[in-house]
């Protein structure tokens, strides 16, 4: 009798352990924030995607830092779901409205007045794309934001790919 008094008392115990698990994402701690572009590239990869009719001196303005793109997103979450605003400043200076959900990981923006600040830089016409048709998010944490999109010439799943601007 002892031990499943024991038991019983064991289990409620624990309950407040599994009580505490959550399969959703902490939506402030991984958006709320600026970031700046690293690449864009397909998912699972480190390194830019080749965009057809880019030429290299185009990444290598990226690459070296004479060129950028900033991305501020603020918001509220509310039930797993966040959404606000975000402007975009550098290559495209762009503003609008965003939501994402994290339960699904989805994730849309409305882009309002999106314009490539040099109408030469390509790439900055592919950054304003992919915010334009972004789905969904992955990131888990701080440190990484990945915002998918389909390449509306390619139709292959491509991915804006951001790391933290640490003060």
């Amino acid at each position: 009798m002892k031990k499943n008094i024991f038991q019983i008392v064991g289990l409620f115990l624990l309950l407040p352990l599994f009580a505490g698990c959550n399969d959703s994402d902490d939506l402030s701690e991984i958006f709320i924030r600026k970031w700046k572009l690293t690449y864009i590239t397909k998912p699972n990869k480190h390194q830019w995607y080749s965009f057809p009719g880019i030429d290299n001196s185009n990444y290598d303005e990226y690459f070296k830092g004479e060129k950028s793109f900033i991305l501020t997103l603020s918001g509220i979450e509310t039930d797993n779901v966040i959404q606000g605003t975000f402007t975009g400043e550098g290559s495209v200076n762009a503003g609008g409205t965003w939501n994402a959900n994290g339960k699904n990981q989805q994730f849309s923006m409305k882009v309002e007045g999106g314009n490539p600040t040099d109408n030469k830089d390509k790439i900055a016409s592919k950054i304003l794309e992919g915010l334009k048709s972004v789905n969904s998010y992955k990131g888990s944490d701080s440190n990484n934001l990945f915002l998918y999109y389909q390449d509306a010439t390619s139709k292959e799943t491509l991915c804006l790919t951001f790391a933290p601007i640490r003060n």
